[in-house]
């Protein structure tokens, strides 16, 4: 079966999924959903926990035209939101809502700041308000204070309340990128200009106590990508990769930079400074990407858990692979980001070629081990969001809450688990009237 749409001809597989061959991240569960659904009173499996008050919302791409198979990137598609509303043991409604903006597509992540929820992405685009209902607004963001594009992956610090972001926009400036920080109230607090010739890709930020983690690493801009229509950034063979230390709290733009080994970081774990002020960061390392696929980031490589250790003191670094079990899309407590943390979570993805969100992980990074939860055939997840309980006793008293993608049925749930105990299995399965395709990140929005 076939169904036509401007110049481009759809073809149904037999789940009835939309299908733009001779590209993976158009096919499948990559593929587009066309309808807007707004769907009340959800059946729910198992028991919703009653202290969950709240909306549970993620970002991805999802192109709504007639997308140049060739050249579609899966970082380009239109930003759509799928959220959940739970109430007291509830799953109130489901609705899915395109994000509007102007130029840009805020696709890839929904943060929560100030009493105000953003659809954010890198790269130029500047935040777009939502309202609790997936609306987009008007509203200038962070109160009209923003004076460049933002980040896929702000920081907040929980103690300060402040968010820190590196942003970037080669189309604007080719020579710096942007240290921005929002204060607790929801105003900029500070934009600071920071040289960087080689023009990475800085999709991901770390912080600790001390410092901004500046991520210079191996995928850098094209010109030669950009002049053909392709999505441009690509793999630099000649570009020493580093990590640098911004002072966070001075007016310097200085950066203390380490050499590292040529690799790329989507997904930082964490960062932290050890008793000896070593500053150690926790990532999710490729040892190659956007090399041989144009089109999004399937290729030779599987990104892999791994740790950098920078002396401080001594001006090195060192790195050590803490897994073999490919995966991404980490995820840790909200409240420990820039300080010591032992739990993350993360989404197994298989074989780089032929990836495989059929399991989710949660590492013990003091201990070195990690309970891996199969779903089951034919089963895939999205990141693992951590959500603590109210009255928490332990870092990973609380759930994890992750679309997951039936192929047998064509259909997602959101499911829930207890974070303690992933390998029994989900404490609530909320069915949902479609299926929520392959995307990036989301937020768990309290009240």
């Amino acid at each position: 079966m076939v169904v036509g749409g401007g110049s481009a001809v759809w073809a149904l597989d037999r789940y009835g999924i939309p299908s733009l061959h001779n590209n993976p991240y158009l096919e499948g569960n990559f593929a587009p959903v066309k309808e807007i659904v707004s769907t009340d009173r959800l059946n729910v499996t198992g028991d919703i926990p009653k202290e969950l008050t709240g909306l549970y919302v993620r970002n991805g791409p999802n192109p709504m035209g007639s997308p140049n198979a060739k050249k579609y990137h899966w970082f380009q598609g239109t930003g759509m939101l799928h959220g959940v509303r739970i109430e007291e043991g509830k799953a109130l409604w489901y609705k899915n809502r395109l994000v509007q903006s102007d130029g840009f597509s805020p696709n890839t992540h929904v943060i929560s700041h100030a009493n105000k929820i953003y659809a954010v992405v890198e790269a130029g685009g500047k935040p777009v308000e939502i309202d609790a209902e997936l609306n987009s607004l008007t509203s200038e963001p962070f109160n009209g204070m923003l004076e460049t594009g933002f980040s896929a992956h702000p920081k907040l610090d929980s103690i300060t309340g402040e968010l820190h972001a590196m942003c970037y926009d080669y189309g604007s400036d080719l020579d710096n990128i942007h240290h921005v920080t929002v204060a607790a109230d929801g105003r900029v607090k500070s934009t600071q200009a920071i040289p960087l010739p080689s023009r990475s890709m800085l999709h991901e930020c770390a912080i600790t106590e001390n410092y901004v983690l500046i991520l210079d690493l191996s995928i850098l801009f094209s010109f030669y990508k950009l002049g053909r229509g392709y999505f441009p950034f690509s793999w630099n063979d000649e570009h020493r990769a580093r990590i640098g230390l911004l002072d966070r709290h001075g007016n310097s733009s200085d950066v203390k930079w380490f050499d590292i080994d040529p690799c790329y970081v989507f997904h930082a774990v964490n960062a932290h400074e050890d008793g000896q002020g070593n500053v150690v960061l926790d990532a999710m390392r490729y040892q190659k990407i956007f090399d041989s696929d144009w089109n999004g980031p399937l290729g030779e490589h599987s990104s892999m858990l791994t740790r950098w250790t920078l002396n401080v003191r001594r001006g090195t670094s060192s790195e050590q692979q803490l897994d073999d079990i490919p995966a991404e899309f980490p995820r840790i407590h909200p409240d420990l980001a820039g300080r010591f943390n032992r739990y993350s979570y993360c989404l197994g993805v298989g074989p780089a070629k032929t990836p495989d969100f059929g399991r989710i992980i949660k590492y013990d990074l003091v201990n070195g081990s990690s309970d891996v939860l199969e779903l089951g055939t034919g089963k895939m997840a999205a990141e693992p969001v951590f959500i603590p309980a109210e009255s928490q006793e332990s870092e990973d008293d609380g759930y994890i809450m992750s679309y997951c993608y039936d192929r047998a049925m064509a259909k997602s749930d959101l499911i829930i688990f207890n974070a303690r105990d992933l390998k029994s299995g989900p404490i609530a399965e909320i069915r949902l009237p479609q299926r929520v395709p392959f995307g990036f990140h989301g937020s768990w929005v309290v009240g």
